[in-house]
């Protein structure tokens, strides 16, 4: 079900249907056994999908008018030294979203019967940056153009006035910057308030923003391959979809001859932010003899990053390695 649904989605049937192996899991697909099924099932719910809704299977981002024609041992080292970028932010968006969801708990908006308080909390801080960075709106996936091409605020498609209250324009390395930082803040209050939805496509479109002010610093990089290698490295780092992501990145920007760095930029984050454990119902295999996620031979509290216990308690799921089929860990934050 979940790799027929994500394959629909993403309309890439091969990284969607992955995602969905990926995502029960820290480290690679650990339910490996219906791996095939899975696949075929979101190759026909891609097909039946695009079909009744009139779509074609195509890329949907243009991000350069030049497309990699290929790509050198270079181009893999520079995706590298990006994936280990794209991990920092990942641990400094994880702890500044472990702090965010803190203060709710403190404040006691937690709890289902202020889920109106909690979500107009949320909604202050959103709609606060969708007003003075009008880039930050939406879940990202028709404003990731916009940002990686770093065009004008006026091609943004659902934005009225596109201009926002200052008349913001995303033209230089600082406003870039800003586009991406004031993105994973939406991302982190928008998850706090309760609102439906994830870290995906937003997290593609804070790490474009973040890739395109790489660019800048660094003109030898090819544009592409600072926003795509940027945008992986912070999903993985957030979901552990190493493989997934990869393919979904580079089909949906019709960059397939990017491929290689996307990868090299996904597995250096994936290992960087090893643990750094952020979803907290990724669990461990308690039938299989290894997992890289944490050796038997130490409690799994010891590799938690999070300082914050207090948050994790509300979770109530903390478990004895081995004592239940699916190991769940403690060291992420419980997303409501």
């Amino acid at each position: 079900g979940m790799a027929g649904a994500l394959a629909a989605f993403f309309g890439c049937p091969l990284g969607g249907s992955l995602f969905a192996m990926e995502v029960n899991s820290r480290f690679g697909i650990e339910y490996f056994e219906h791996t095939l099924e899975a696949i075929l099932c979101g190759e026909i719910c891609l097909v039946v999908f695009r079909a009744l809704a009139g779509l074609p299977i195509q890329a949907i981002w243009d991000i350069s008018d030049d497309k990699l024609e290929a790509t050198s041992v270079v181009d893999i080292l520079y995706g590298c030294v990006l994936g280990l970028l794209g991990a920092g932010v990942a641990w400094g968006f994880a702890n500044f979203h472990w702090k965010v969801m803190h203060m709710f708990q403190h404040f006691n908006l937690l709890k289902n019967e202020r889920a109106i308080h909690r979500a107009m909390a949320g909604a202050v801080v959103v709609v606060l940056m969708g007003m003075l960075v009008p880039q930050t709106m939406f879940w990202g996936e028709f404003e990731f153009e916009t940002i990686a091409t770093m065009a004008p605020t006026k091609d943004l498609m659902h934005i009225w006035p596109t201009s926002g209250l200052l008349g913001f324009e995303m033209d230089s390395f600082g406003s870039a910057m800003i586009v991406g930082v004031a993105k994973l803040i939406a991302i982190s209050f928008t998850v706090s308030g309760g609102y439906r939805g994830g870290y995906i496509f937003p997290a593609f479109a804070a790490a474009a923003a973040l890739g395109r002010a790489i660019s800048i610093l660094c003109p030898f990089i090819p544009v592409q391959l600072c926003v795509l290698c940027m945008a992986a490295a912070l999903n993985v780092a957030l979901t552990r979809t190493a493989l997934a992501t990869t393919l979904i990145l580079a089909y949906l920007s019709g960059e397939q001859n990017s491929i290689s760095a996307i990868l090299a930029a996904s597995l250096v984050s994936l290992f960087a932010t090893g643990y750094m454990p952020f979803i907290r119902s990724q669990m461990v295999r308690a039938d299989l003899d290894a997992s890289l996620y944490y050796s038997e031979d130490y409690p799994e509290e010891a590799f938690s990053m999070t300082p914050m216990a207090d948050v994790h308690k509300m979770s109530n799921t903390t478990t004895t390695p081995g004592a239940v089929q699916g190991r769940k860990s403690n060291g992420g934050v419980q997303v409501v």
